[in-house]
């Protein structure tokens, strides 16, 4: 396995990217009016990025590791929708061309978008252990590069750069939040927090029925979860990478599991009071804090990962937030 990533490397990284990517803001988020001024909880707002979700940071990241003939051939990677929007993106700005493996049922809105941002959308069926394979072969029959996503060192020290905004916008705060599917984005915040501010707690927020690297650190060890069931169809991992999940055995305090009544709680509560759009997904940090899964007493910044969210999807979690 290569070695883990290092405060020099996520340091280049960040200071590598380029102007369209935003330097997002952190807002307070108060529970109730009394709390207003007196707030707690702060939002990194990543769903105010380019593109609507953190994964350009790494996508940018992962395109200047390549070679100008990698570059040139274009590159083929599997994503759920942010990461492939991302990718669409950052492959346009800078002249690459980028081909995304999808799932059938994957949301036609991240769809429509990643073909918008100019990307070529490639389905192979409903199964997501063929994701991977299907990428491989791609890139094989056309002369392309394949990465994967969940082991390839640059994503993580892409997506450290949250980390390294959260601990300069806010040096006081005490406890961190990050959302943890395959590990990468987790793993490159805990990264960059620990290693600039040992102090601080960084701790992972799964789904109860998605939580693969909550099983995989109480085993200690990547382990794969024979179990799926969250609207947060952007933590749908069942199992963490090996790579990132080294970084979370060395760097993560803990990880802890929220409802889906939290989630959708999270998105109202995010909507009527903080006047921000969330993606299930890029609640669920902040649904750990507002459903008094952590230490509320203590100054906490949660990562507001992504607002790509469909109508169908408000509604249900303001319905459920509404019981």
């Amino acid at each position: 396995m290569p070695r883990l990533t290092t405060l020099d490397d996520i340091k280049e990284a960040r200071n590598a990217l380029p102007e369209f990517i935003r330097h997002t803001p952190i807002l307070p988020l108060a529970r109730d009016s009394a709390e207003v001024g007196r707030e707690k909880l702060f939002l990194k707002c990543e769903n105010l990025q380019v593109t609507g979700a953190y994964k350009v940071r790494a996508a940018y990241t992962v395109l200047r590791s390549l070679s100008d003939e990698q570059r040139k051939r274009g590159l083929v990677v599997t994503s759920s929708g942010n990461f492939a929007q991302a990718y669409a993106y950052a492959g346009a700005s800078m002249g690459v061309p980028i081909v995304v493996v999808m799932l059938d049922n994957t949301s036609p809105f991240k769809v429509d978008n990643t073909k918008g941002y100019g990307a070529e959308v490639v389905f192979c069926g409903t199964d997501a252990l063929e994701r991977q394979p299907t990428v491989d072969r791609l890139a094989e029959e056309r002369g392309m590069t394949a990465i994967d996503n969940w082991e390839y060192p640059p994503i993580i020290a892409g997506h450290a750069s949250i980390g390294m905004e959260i601990v300069e916008d806010c040096p006081d705060v005490e406890t961190v939040l990050v959302p943890v599917s395959s590990g990468g984005m987790a793993a490159g915040v805990a990264t960059a927090v620990k290693l600039s501010k040992p102090d601080t707690k960084v701790i992972g927020v799964q789904p109860e029925k998605a939580n693969a690297a909550y099983v995989s650190m109480q085993q200690g060890e990547a382990t794969s979860i024979d179990y799926w069931d969250s609207m947060a169809d952007g933590l749908s991992a069942r199992r963490p990478g090996e790579y990132p999940f080294s970084h979370l055995q060395e760097y993560m305090d803990e990880i802890v599991l929220i409802s889906e009544q939290d989630i959708a709680d999270a998105f109202r509560t995010i909507l009527y009071r903080g006047k921000l759009m969330g993606e299930p997904a890029g609640v669920a940090a902040a649904a750990a804090f507002l459903g008094g899964k952590v230490d509320t007493s203590r100054k906490t910044v949660a990562a507001l990962t992504g607002g790509n969210v469909t109508e169908a999807i408000v509604d249900k979690m303001l319905a459920m937030s509404a019981d």
